[in-house]
């Protein structure tokens, strides 16, 4: 895990120099993918025996949290089509090797949400809808959706499933205008009709406990919810740490507009920096404790008991709401001039605000999971 953290925070001043470019094209630019392919990170949670590292999730984190010093879009492109791979690693032997076989980083964007449907059909199944929020979908090869199982015309049932499909069966339609995250290029994907064989698709409940017959890889046997919602922190925490280093460096040189005074010696700034720091660095704390708990439930046979993957959604979510009100604690305080698009105070406040946004994140949610979970009230599994 060290040799992927140091390959990481090698690569940091390269990707900065990619960032303005992955923002205005509203996609990660080329150059920003080759980086990540070059360090070796995109093979982190790749199966071992197609050439990837296997990584647990801690391994994931730490590299994802050094890019996004560098640049907050390919440390998310980085985090969403890693998770899309460790997700592909409980998929049958033959979806496998056409995914990583030669390729063991290969980048698969998408999204594994049932925004779609699946119909079973002679040999496989058809797929059709639009499925939004894809990021990196500009990059390659593959794709993996979720899809909602509906009955065909003889009444037979399909069960909702995971899927990896070709990008060239898919049409990509860009609709990324967005008030932050702009160059992860997180555009939708529509599928009308398309037809998957069975071997590329996974019935998805049993995929996202872990418990997906004849996968006796620990890592892959990992419940996916809580896994995913830890793997979105190493962005966030990222982008928050290096927006208030970059906001602490501003403020030693700022002065008030009106009395000449230097910024660094108000109380209320010194205050808003002080309390920014301690959010930012518990958020990372309750990170490192889900990869903790993850790490111990690969050493038990799946499913993760249910009061786990709820204290695993709740940290996640609890760390992220942490860095959103960092951001939003730091922006407050950055003066007048961070309602330039240019200033950096305003980027972090719009990526941090987007970043934490995402579904997994919700906060009401994972409150009111942890909250039934400890107090025995209606134990919802499909939620968590």
């Amino acid at each position: 895990m060290v040799a992927t953290t140091l390959a990481a925070e090698a690569i940091v001043g390269a990707l900065a120099d990619t960032d303005a470019e992955s923002e205005s094209g509203r996609r990660l630019s080329d150059r920003a993918v080759a980086l990540l392919h070059e360090a070796g990170l995109t093979r982190i949670v790749a199966p071992k025996h197609h050439g990837g590292d296997e990584l647990p999730p801690r391994a994931l984190l730490e590299a994802e949290r050094f890019v996004a010093h560098g640049s907050p879009a390919a440390s998310w492109v980085l985090m969403v089509c890693a998770a899309h791979t460790f997700i592909a690693g409980r998929m049958a032997p033959e979806a496998q090797t056409e995914l990583f076989a030669g390729h063991p980083g290969m980048l698969i964007p998408g999204t594994p949400s049932r925004q779609g449907t699946a119909m079973r059909v002679p040999g496989g199944y058809e797929l059709r809808g639009r499925w939004a929020f894809a990021s990196g979908a500009d990059h390659g090869d593959w794709v993996m959706v979720g899809a909602q199982g509906i009955r065909d015309a003889d009444g037979r049932s399909t069960p909702a499933l995971l899927v990896v499909l070709p990008k060239d069966d898919v049409t990509i339609d860009d609709t990324w205008f967005t008030l932050g995250m702009r160059g992860t290029g997180s555009k939708d994907i529509v599928l009308d009709g398309v037809f998957v064989p069975e071997h590329r698709a996974v019935p998805m409940n049993t995929a996202f406990l872990g418990t997906v017959p004849d996968i006796d890889r620990p890592l892959y046997r990992l419940p996916i919810g809580p896994s995913l919602a830890t793997m979105l922190l190493g962005p966030i925490v990222g982008m928050s740490e290096a927006g208030l280093d970059r906001f602490v460096a501003e403020t030693k040189d700022r002065v008030d507009a009106y009395t000449g005074g230097r910024k660094a010696e108000q109380a209320g700034l010194q205050r808003r920096v002080a309390e920014a720091r301690a959010e930012i660095s518990h958020a990372w704390s309750l990170a490192m404790q889900n990869c903790d708990l993850l790490e111990h439930a690969m050493s038990f046979e799946p499913p993760m008991p249910v009061e786990r993957r709820a204290q695993v959604r709740w940290n996640a979510a609890y760390a992220a709401e942490l860095c959103r009100r960092a951001a939003e604690r730091l922006f407050a305080g950055a003066g007048a001039g961070a309602a330039h698009d240019r200033n950096v105070n305003q980027r972090t406040y719009r990526d941090v605000n987007t970043a934490t946004h995402h579904a997994m994140l919700d906060f009401d949610t994972a409150l009111e999971i942890q909250g039934k979970v400890l107090l025995g009230v209606d134990q919802i599994e499909a939620m968590i």
